[in-house]
Formats: structure tokens, sequence, C-alpha cells
């Protein structure tokens, strides 16, 4: 495994195919580490990362910007910038974009995204 340094700002976004108005940088990958995915995100006014489970993965995200809804499990809560959360496997999660502004996130996987 070799070492890698990413300049996030340099990357291009991809649209997420199935989320809405989500924007996505693949900051270190499977291939990178096979221990950890890093992902840097934007969701834009009135998009969002709909509820979903992973089957294998935990799912780390921290808001770095905005205001965001985030669904864990039956619960509904209010994220900032500093909010952290964490979804094991099997627990429903989203991200809903609250505000009038694009909100940033880095999300990490555990074990990776393929």
């Amino acid at each position: 495994m070799n070492w890698k340094n990413v300049d996030s700002n340099a990357l291009a976004e991809n649209l997420h195919p199935k989320h809405d108005k989500y924007f996505l940088k693949d900051l270190v990958v499977k291939a990178d580490s096979g221990h950890l995915s890093v992902h840097r995100g934007r969701i834009e006014p009135g998009g969002e990362i709909f509820v979903h489970t992973h089957e294998v993965e935990s799912e780390t995200f921290y808001i770095l910007s905005g205001r965001l809804e985030c669904t864990m499990g039956d619960e509904k809560i209010a994220y900032a910038a500093g909010n952290c959360g964490f979804a094991p496997p099997g627990i429903p999660h989203g991200l809903r974009n609250t505000g009038d502004v694009p909100a940033e996130l880095i999300a990490i996987f555990t074990p990776p995204l393929k």
C-alpha cells in the first residue's frame, strides 16, 4: 500500500445516481486502502441522500457546512457544521438539505465501498 495525498478541491465531482442533488468526490477508495473509503459530498438546497442501509459497511459522516435533517433509524435530528453521525450496518439513515445553501460533508465507510 502506498501513501496518498489528495487535494479535494482539484477533483471533479460526480452526481450520485441514486440520490437527489448529491455530488461526490472520492478521496480514498478501496484500491488505496483495504480498510476504509473516504468521500467528500455536497448536497444542494432541497437535495437529499435518501434513507438507505448498508448490509456490510458502517458509515460515519461529518458535516462541514450547511443545515441538514438527518434520519437515523426512526429518529430525525437537526444537523449543522460539526455534527457527526455513525450508522452501523443495517441501520436506515439519510440526510436532507434543509437550508438555502449547499451542505458539505465527509463520509467514511468501513470496510470500504466497492
